[in-house]
């Protein structure tokens, strides 16, 4: 009878270890790597001088370890071109007088949402690279972070000089934003 007794009591204790390791589990965080721009900047005023005018707003949320890469693409390569003249008759023109060139960009802190722990904001002036399709200018956040990147919200800057010599009408660039998951490096 005793050793009855002792094989019940060790099935019994199988079955209690056995419940803990059925009571493990995982939990997973999905990647999430989203940029929201404003769409339309309107009625800037290309005929004075423009100093550091806000012509964009980013916003980026990533929570990838090795960070994100944001890239930002002028259709004009950083020119405002004329697209119709006063009155809407869609009439373009090209050259000098159709074109307000941007002559300086900078991407920069809004002051709202959290830059993920190891990378470092965007500051100073950049620099166009010349392509064959848009220009563009990426920043690449060349690490990794410790913690993710939460609604961090940045403004387009941009100035441009006025010219006596423009056409009036209305111009435009176009400014497309694209986040790509960063290499840590």
């Amino acid at each position: 009878m005793k050793k009855l007794t002792a094989f019940l009591m060790a099935g019994a204790l199988c079955l209690f270890f056995s419940g803990i390791a059925m009571a493990q589990s995982d939990g997973v965080i999905g990647t999430i790597s989203e940029i929201d721009a404003t769409s339309e900047i309107t009625g800037l005023t290309l005929d004075a001088d423009g100093v550091d005018v806000i012509i964009g707003t980013v916003t980026v949320s990533n929570n990838y370890q090795n960070a994100f890469d944001l890239k930002l693409a002028f259709t004009n390569d950083g020119v405002f071109k004329r697209t119709s003249a006063a009155g809407g008759d869609l009439a373009t023109a090209t050259g000098v007088g159709a074109e307000v060139p941007i002559s300086s960009f900078k991407l920069l802190p809004e002051g709202t949402g959290t830059l993920g722990t190891g990378l470092t904001a965007p500051s100073g002036t950049f620099t166009l690279t010349e392509d064959a399709g848009a220009d563009y200018y990426t920043w690449d956040t060349a690490s990794t972070q410790l913690t993710a990147t939460v609604d961090y919200k940045m403004d387009i800057k941009c100035s441009w000089s006025a010219n006596s010599e423009d056409l009036q009408g209305t111009y435009t660039e176009t400014v497309t934003a694209t986040i790509t998951v960063g290499d840590g490096v």
